[in-house]
């Protein structure tokens, strides 16, 4: 599509934006970076905290020159681009001296009681928290610090002030059905470990990152990460990856049928079934027929 329709690729995957992250992240190749543009890739260290605000501010400065091709599955980032947030801004500042100490103690008592800081979410404000998977430490937290800083939930704050959109966006999902997309999992699984992505994590671990920082969190260092601390064999590891994975992409799947309503989307089951005249269409005038 980006050669066909001379855009560029903007990557819309929470873990492609570290640097060092990969081989288990299936970053885009040299090859393929060199035949089209490819952008919002390599953004931080994987010591960084980074946030769908923030990338929807990176990926807005890149539309400014005309329209991309988002290309990936971390709709949480898609949608940040789209809509306008109550909430953010400044409230939500990573050096904000009261919003570390915040995050510390949480983080202390997440270690005692795991899945306490999710709990206090539900009890704060359930109707954010039904939103949120129960076990997304990092969101969990971060909407909780919102409700904090706003002293109210983040839902009756966006109810005062509602989300407003800043793109339009057509939406193609490729999917071509569970056991196909099952199958390609385990393959990829398979391949990226034959690629030396055990050597990729041992390189990042000898730079000191290990599962206290939340790239080093992500499905498949998470696993492998265990792995070489000598809690699982490597068997075990890629089996968990995949289980995992399987589970991920069905999390996907939900996530942009029900998260982008009123989003004009087509839904085909091979690459070949591309709606080209409905991209046209859209691109030329914003809308799609």
């Amino acid at each position: 599509m980006a050669t066909r329709l001379e855009l560029p690729i903007l990557c819309c995957d929470s873990v492609q934006i570290y640097v060092g992250l990969d081989i288990g992240s299936a970053k885009p190749t040299a090859e393929d970076r060199g035949r089209v543009p490819h952008h919002l890739l390599d953004l931080v260290s994987p010591g960084e905290v980074f946030s769908s605000g923030e990338y929807a501010r990176a990926a807005h400065a890149l539309l400014t020159d005309g329209p991309g091709l988002f290309v990936g599955g971390t709709g949480f980032y898609l949608r940040g681009v789209q809509w306008t947030y109550s909430g953010s801004g400044a409230h939500s500042q990573r050096d904000d001296p009261k919003r570390l100490a915040f995050e510390q103690l949480w983080e202390e008592t997440e270690k005692r009681e795991p899945g306490a800081t999710y709990r206090e979410l539900q009890r704060v404000d359930p109707e954010t928290a039904a939103l949120v998977h129960p076990r997304n430490f990092v969101r969990a937290l971060r909407t909780l610090w919102l409700c904090e800083q706003a002293g109210m939930p983040v839902s009756a704050l966006r109810r005062l002030d509602p989300p407003r959109k800043r793109v339009e966006l057509l939406l193609v999902v490729l999917d071509p059905g569970v056991e196909v997309v099952d199958r390609a999992i385990d393959r990829r699984c398979d391949a990226m470990i034959e690629a030396g992505f055990v050597a990729e994590v041992e390189n990042l671990v000898r730079a000191g990152y290990d599962t206290r920082h939340k790239a080093m969190r992500s499905l498949g260092y998470r696993q492998l990460l265990h792995h070489l601390a000598g809690d699982t064999s490597l068997d075990a590891a890629v089996a968990e990856i995949k289980y995992e994975t399987r589970r991920y992409a069905r999390r996907q799947r939900t996530f942009f049928r029900t998260q982008f309503s009123g989003v004009p989307a087509i839904h085909i089951s091979t690459p070949e079934a591309c709606p080209w005249s409905e991209v046209q269409a859209f691109l030329r005038g914003g809308v799609c027929p």
